[in-house]
Order: structure tokens, then sequence, then C-alpha cells
């Protein structure tokens, strides 16, 4: 959430869902999975275009979706009308109401560098959750590769309207626990244009001391949508843990 974020697909959520396509819906069904079941309500916060909501809400589940990004946002209330989409800063934000399920994927909790930022995001969760919520994180797995070797080098969209091709580099700064990745698209007969981002890197048993610090108690991590248990080896880290208060 650094004022030097720049993602050409936040400002283009048509095209974010053609390089994101969540066809399988891997990570709700996964969520449904560790959760046993289809929950009540859920809150989404850093929802995207809300498609992960969506199916939720095909199951009957009462969805609330929460995004920093307006552009977003208003790409989610035209799409998926029936779900409440709502703008908000995960640090801040506040609906008076807690849910059975708290999901956090994508990666939006990278997007926070520091220890400070971490812990309100924490506090967040929290006060959206009652004893026995369930909460679900999606983040970059440090432990497994710390240097983003296994992340997507290569990005393409192409529609009938619109094609693009995309290189991207990934640097560490140790000190600070950031990826930075820089991306470069190709677009036929435009100047090319560049992204920028960087992920906070978490530690499995640093990111249980802040969970712990906020009432949540970790139940499982995975580096895979099949919630095997394994080495933590994977790029990606699934995180679940329920509420105790």
């Amino acid at each position: 959430m650094e004022a030097s974020l720049k993602n050409m697909l936040y400002d283009n959520p048509e095209l974010y869902e053609k390089i994101y396509d969540g066809s399988g819906h891997e990570i709700p069904r996964m969520c449904a999975e560790l959760f046993g079941g289809t929950p009540k309500t859920l809150l989404d916060i850093g929802c995207g275009t809300g498609r992960d909501l969506e199916y939720f809400a095909g199951e009957g589940t009462h969805c609330t979706g929460v995004d920093l990004q307006p552009n977003m946002i208003a790409y989610a209330r035209d799409r998926r009308p029936g779900i409440d989409f709502q703008t908000g800063d995960m640090r801040v934000f506040r609906l008076g109401t807690t849910f059975d399920v708290i999901t956090c994927v994508g990666w939006a909790l990278a997007n926070l560098h520091t220890p400070q930022d971490i812990d309100r995001a924490m506090a967040t969760f929290a006060a959206h959750a009652a004893p026995g919520t369930m909460l679900f994180l999606h983040l970059p797995n440090a432990i497994g590769d710390l240097d983003g070797h296994g992340m997507s080098t290569r990005f393409m969209i192409d529609t009938p309207s619109f094609q693009a091709t995309a290189k991207a580099t990934y640097h560490l700064d140790r000190r600070r626990q950031l990826l930075s990745r820089e991306r470069v698209w190709s677009v036929p007969g435009q100047p090319d244009q560049q992204d920028f981002v960087r992920f906070r890197l978490l530690f499995p048993m640093e990111l249980e001391h802040y969970l712990a610090n906020h009432g949540f108690s970790a139940t499982g991590m995975y580096d895979n949508t099949a919630a095997e248990d394994s080495a933590l080896e994977g790029s990606v880290l699934y995180v679940a843990a329920r509420f105790t208060g």
C-alpha cells in the first residue's frame, strides 16, 4: 500500500480476470474443505473483482467484500450486483459486525510492509471475528521461495479486443523482507508500460506470532491447494486459523 505501487491490472479489472482466471475456484474450494463446508457469512478483505465471493454466494453464503482499489470495487459491483462490496483500507475499516469466515487472498496482506501495518490488519481481522471464526490467508511463501525463483515471469493477455505480454523480474531486499516485482507490458502499437509492486515476506512462525497476538490460533499451513502436509517448499503459503478471542 505504498505510493509507488503501480499495477496495470488494478487499473483494468477486466484484464485482471483474464490473467488470474480462477476458473477452477481452487482457493474457494480449499476454504470450504478446510472449514467443513459453506459458511453462512464471509468477509473477503482485498476482494479484488469479487470472483471468489461469487463462488460462495452461489452456495448460499452472505458475502461482503472490501478492497482498497476503487476500480476493482466498481467492476465487482457491476459484474456481481448481489454481493455487498465496499472500498476500504484493511488497516482501519470497521463494519461493526462479525463473520463466520474471513479470507484475505491474492497476496493482499503482503502489500503491507511494516510490522505496525501488519498488526493493524490483524486487528481488523479480529474486529470482525467472533470465537470460532475461521481466517484464511494466501501469501508468498518466504520459507519456500525467498528470492522469487518460483514466481511467474511471463504473463499474457489474449482477448479479441486486447493483446499484451509481460516479462517480470524480482529483486529481494533481505533487510526489510521485501520482494519487488518489476513488470514490463508490451502492447502492440503502444509504448511499453511498466508496473511495480513490493510484497512483504512473512515466515511461518513470524506469521503465527502476529496471529496469536490478535487472538488467532493457526490450524494449518500449506504450500498447495489440496491442503496436503508438506515441507512448505512451494512459492505460495496458505494459512488457516481460528479466532479464540
